[in-house]
């Protein structure tokens, strides 16, 4: 009978996982809605797409969700200036750009 606890119970958490990677997908999509037109504005086309990539792989997770339930507002528009003035996100942006 514990063979089958542990099956089931490895079962659950693999679910899990997959739900929370699920939500995550779904917040940083959500995110990357908002800031595509943000950063649009200013760097369109290909090279634009690049450095909004950069600033969601960069961004926290309760920025994402800071983005992602904020649209364009002004306050996403300077969460989007903090995350992309970050050492890690102009590196990026950088290489993305090379």
């Amino acid at each position: 009978m514990k063979p089958i606890i542990a099956l089931v119970a490895a079962a659950s958490l693999t679910a899990c996982a997959v739900v929370e990677t699920a939500a995550v997908d779904t917040g940083r999509a959500a995110a990357k809605a908002a800031v595509t037109p943000i950063v649009a504005d200013t760097v369109p086309g290909p090279a634009g797409v690049a450095i909004t990539d950069c600033i969601i792989d960069n961004a926290s997770g309760q920025e994402l969700l800071t983005l992602a339930a904020g649209g364009t507002s002004a306050e996403n528009v300077a969460l989007v200036g903090e995350i992309l003035a970050r050492t890690e996100t102009v590196a990026c942006a950088t290489s993305a750009l090379t």
